[in-house]
């Protein structure tokens, strides 16, 4: 499912990509030649906009049609439009703020999210043109925002697949008593306890409960083995916030 490309891991057929974007082949220092896509942590925004136009080229979606929100850590969803397109891609604004949950029915529309640890959710129908983008860290995991978007599927949930997508693994998510509470509700497979008060939290594990929760069946439900504890990948929790942000998308092309 997510196949290697210059730019990106991810999946890409006539109609519809998707995929996380590397750190390598880049011009930003966050660290030295890195694929930075955020602008938001300092770095020239022609560097970005240079790393928008790499990817671009290599999917097939021009840059005006991205959309991109400012990101909460929470459960907030918004319904992208064509009207939309080309929001935060040059500058920041104040438009699509507090938003960690993107879906549409249009075409041509690249929804995308900034990543360095969390888990991008994606989520597509193979009956009609819906997609859907979530940025899921423990805050928005633990809200459920995943299950807030399938919320707005007007579908049948057979219709729908869901691919879980480059995070930090479990083995190097280590979190305390303050993310692991009586109010997270966390399958037992996937946290574990390695010491007083600590655990290793698994969130790929826990969206995918989620999912199957909701109802979506677990042959609909891919999980990539890809984790930010790779090189290839920005980590914020391995490399202590010194880092550049990944690239989350998808999107639906016209089919003449």
């Amino acid at each position: 499912m997510f196949k290697n490309h210059k730019y990106y891991v991810g999946h890409h057929s006539d109609d519809l990509v998707f995929g996380y974007t590397k750190r390598t082949n880049g011009i930003s220092n966050y660290p030295s030649e890195s694929f930075n896509m955020a602008l938001y942590i300092g770095d020239d925004s022609t560097n970005v906009h240079h790393h928008q136009s790499l990817l671009s080229e290599e999917i097939g979606f021009d840059r005006e049609s991205f959309v991109m929100p400012v990101q909460g850590h929470d459960n907030h969803v918004y319904e992208v439009t064509k009207n939309d397109c080309g929001t935060n891609i040059d500058i920041l604004t104040d438009n699509i703020h507090n938003i960690d949950a993107l879906y549409t029915y249009d075409r041509d529309v690249l929804l995308a999210m900034n990543y360095a640890d969390c888990t991008p959710i994606y989520i597509y129908s193979v009956e009609n043109s819906f997609i859907g983008l979530v940025h899921a860290g423990w805050k928005g995991t633990k809200k459920e925002v995943l299950k807030k978007l399938l919320d707005h599927y007007d579908g049948d949930l057979n219709d729908l697949r869901v691919v879980i997508g480059v995070t930090i693994n479990s083995d190097y998510y280590e979190v305390d008593d303050n993310v692991i509470n009586e109010t997270f509700k966390v399958p037992d497979h996937a946290v574990k306890r390695i010491g007083d008060g600590k655990y290793l939290l698994d969130l790929k594990a826990v969206n995918k409960t989620e999912a199957l929760e909701y109802g979506i069946k677990e042959e609909h439900i891919h999980v990539t083995p890809l984790g930010t504890e790779s090189d290839d990948f920005f980590s914020f929790r391995l490399e202590k916030g010194n880092t550049g942000r990944a690239l989350g998308f998808i999107g639906r092309k016209t089919i003449d």
